[in-house]
This record gives C-alpha cells, sequence and structure tokens, in this order.
C-alpha cells in the first residue's frame, strides 16, 4: 500500500525531533553529573612530513576521552596541537641515573652552592716552601672546593669513615673535570691497578703523571667516580683540558670527583694534601700547623677551631690527621690544614683531654701562613667555651678579644 505524499516529510521530521530531544537532554545530564559523560571528538590525525593519507581512516580518527567517575570531562580546545608526543629514543643506563637533589654543606671558603671566587694563577710560590702548581679541576661556576667535614686526612665528622686520602668536590653528573696540569695520562680505566694498588670502589679513575717533579720525585694526580673517562692511557693532556665528567661510579654516597696528589710513586701511600698544591682562592691564603704532645708525636684527629679576632668568631672547623696512611707535606710537615681563609688576623685552637694549644697567625694572600702553636693545660686556664666542638660556627667566642 502506497504511503501519503507527505508521510515520509512528516515520518523525517519525527526522527529529527526525537534526535534533538535526546541531544537536549543529554546536555542537561551532563551538566549535572560530568562525571558519565563520553565524548566522541574527531581530531585529525598527525601526519608524517613527506608521507601521504592512504585511507580515510589515517585522515581522521575519533578520539576517545573517558572520564573515571571523580574526574572532570575533556575536550581539546580549538587549535590546540594534536600531534602525539615523540617516542622516548633508547638510552644507556649511566644516562638515566640522576641525582637525588639534597643540599650539599659549603666547601671550606665557598660564598654559594654552585660557585667560588677565581682561584690565584699558577703557578704560585709565595713562600720557599709552597708549590701551589694546580689549577683546581673543576671550574668556579661549580663547587671546586673540598667538603669541609670530609678533608685530607679526616676520617669523617663521626669518626667512622676511611681515612680520606684526597679531597671530594662535590657537583652533580656531567659537570666537567680538567687536567690540574700538563702531563701524559698513565691511566684511564675502572678502579685503579699498578704494582702498589688493586682499588675497585674508586669507579671510572684517570691518573696523570705530570711534567714536573718535585725534589727530583715524579708528582701525580688521580681523579676518581667518573661518569665518562674522555682520554686514554698515552694521551697528552695540557692544563685545564677536559678529561672526563664527574659521576657517581664505585662506592659513593654521591656524585663527586675524588681527587688526590701523589708524590714519588702512583700509590695510594703516597699522597699528599691537595690544598697545599692548588693555588688559593684570590683573597684568601692557607693555614697550616702541627699539633704535637711533649715528645714530638703528632696528635691525632684533635679538634681545630680557627677564630676571626677582628671579629670574635667562630669560622672554621677542622681535625689534624686521622691516623696512619696520609703524608704531611715533605717541607711543612703539617698534621693540619685549612685553605682558602680570608686575608686577616686568627687565632687557632685545639685542645685534647686537659691539654690546650693555641697560636696566632695573620693570613697573607696567595701562600701558606704557618701557625706555631704552644701548649698548655686546663690547669693554667679554664677550657674557653668555644672549644666545645658544639660551639657553632660564626657565632661570637666569649674569650676572644
Amino acid at each position: 500500500m502506497r504511503r501519503p505524499r507527505g508521510s515520509s516529510l512528516l515520518i523525517a521530521l519525527g526522527i529529527m525531533g526525537t534526535l534533538a530531544l535526546i541531544t537536549y537532554t543529554a546536555i542537561r545530564f551532563a551538566s549535572n553529573d560530568r562525571s558519565s559523560l563520553l565524548l566522541l571528538t574527531p581530531v585529525r590525525a598527525a601526519s608524517t612530513p613527506g608521507a601521504e593519507d592512504a585511507s580515510p581512516s589515517s585522515r581522521t580518527r575519533a578520539l576517545l576521552i573517558a572520564t573515571a567517575p571523580s574526574a572532570t570531562a575533556t575536550s581539546l580546545e580549538p587549535g590546540q596541537p594534536t600531534t602525539p608526543s615523540p617516542t622516548p629514543q633508547a638510552a644507556y643506563a649511566g644516562q638515566l641515573q640522576a641525582p637525588v637533589p639534597q643540599h650539599t654543606p659549603l666547601a671550606g671558603g665557598a660564598l654559594s652552592e654552585d660557585w667560588n671566587p677565581p682561584p690565584l694563577e699558577v703557578p704560585l710560590a709565595r713562600h720557599p716552601f709552597d708549590h701551589y702548581w694546580l689549577i683546581r679541576p673543576v671550574a668556579s661556576s661549580h663547587n671546586n672546593a673540598g667538603l669541609s667535614y670530609y678533608p685530607y686526612g679526616s676520617n669523617g665528622p663521626g669518626d667512622n669513615l676511611r681515612i680520606h686520602h684526597g679531597i671530594d668536590l662535590a657537583n652533580p653528573i656531567g659537570v666537567e673535570v680538567y687536567a690540574a696540569a700538563d702531563g701524559t695520562v698513565i691511566w684511564a680505566d675502572r678502579g685503579h691497578f699498578n704494582e702498589y694498588e688493586s682499588i675497585t670502589a674508586y669507579g671510572n679513575t684517570i691518573v696523570i703523571e705530570h711534567d714536573f717533579g718535585y725534589r727530583g720525585q715524579p708528582v701525580y694526580t688521580l681523579y676518581a667516580h667518573l661518569s665518562a673517562l674522555l682520554v686514554t692511557p698515552g694521551q697528552r693532556v695540557q692544563s685545564g683540558q677536559v678529561i672526563g665528567l664527574i659521576g657517581n661510579t664505585g662506592q659513593v654516597s654521591g656524585p663527586h670527583v675524588h681527587f688526590e696528589v701523589r708524590v714519588g710513586r702512583d700509590s695510594y701511600y703516597a699522597v699528599r694534601n691537595p690544598d697545599l698544591w692548588m693555588a688559593p682562592y684570590a683573597g684568601t691564603g692557607t693555614i697550616a700547623g702541627m699539633i704535637a704532645l711533649e715528645d714530638g708525636e703528632p696528635l691525632y684527629d684533635a679538634p681545630i677551631t680557627l677564630i676571626n679576632l677582628a671579629t670574635g668568631q667562630v669560622v672554621r672547623r677542622t681535625t689534624t690527621y686521622a691516623g696512619f696512611g696520609v703524608n704531611p707535606d715533605d717541607r711543612w710537615n703539617e698534621n693540619f690544614v685549612i685553605p682558602n681563609v680570608p686575608a686577616g688576623h686568627y687565632l687557632v685552637t685545639s685542645h685534647y683531654n686537659d691539654l690546650i694549644w693555641s697560636g696566632e697567625v695573620e693570613v697573607l694572600v696567595g701562600m701558606t701562613n704557618w701557625v706555631d702553636m704552644e701548649h698548655g693545660t686546663a690547669e693554667d686556664e679554664p677550657l674557653p667555651a668555644y672549644l666545645d666542638p658544639e660551639h657553632p660556627e660564626g657565632e661570637e667566642s666569649p674569650s676572644a678579644p
């Protein structure tokens, strides 16, 4: 049976009206409960430059956004880029290592965590015993002073670390490490192995034998815990040349370069204090001294306090060398060093049981300043409050003038 002429039009209008009603209801429903909205939005597919679309499905695809019950529905804004993020490329495991952000106590002489004053030019020897012939192995735009709480010869603030045969320059992974002076690379590999030692804890290590000697003996520098070795054995290097990158290879608690100076032979037991070989910062000098018992024997791990006599403040604390295995300088014969001290007049004090040592020193720029330490007993005078290790740096010393 044939439909009336206008019936098809009426059916079409009815269908359109029904669709409009459904759409209106859906919009009202979504405005009250967006958490259940399911949105289908046509999005033009990203095309690779130079490639042609092969099918309608490659020209346009549906972006399905389904929100969780507690989330809000999301749609692309007009003009929002639709190109997907690049697929991550493969990376070596070492590239994925990242230091955990943490506060690093300021090294001695440092003004901030990421900047230091410029060092004086080398070679420098304003005292006949001095040999400031090495540049710092890290630039001044990063930390290039050793950690003040774990200097050369120290066994750590808790007396629970191995005696330190060098200094640690703490910096993020990837900071450049420089040759401290001209020379020849004699080792660039994991650990350090020769006729004197077999060390695996150093991780990636470089050793340079320098072109100069000291008192007829060869001089070496060692750089450990590197993330990358940029030189090879037998290669000639110049002072300031990039030889590696700071890392955290070997046995470490954080990224740094461990730096040693060795004199006479390339041996763990031939080390000297690097702070007596690297030039001090501009405007500063170095203090060195000896704390010894009455029989002349050096006193191990004795606390040292430095007081600025102009301000009466405790400005630095350290200790004497903690024991066997680290050597004093061939000429200075010290058992403590305080590097990068601003020029001025200072009091150095120490104590052990009822014994007290003290000495005044005028720090001159660019040289080692020896302090003569005279000793007495607590019976002669009471132990000053500032000798208490709990007395914080920067606080006024009640006994200072």
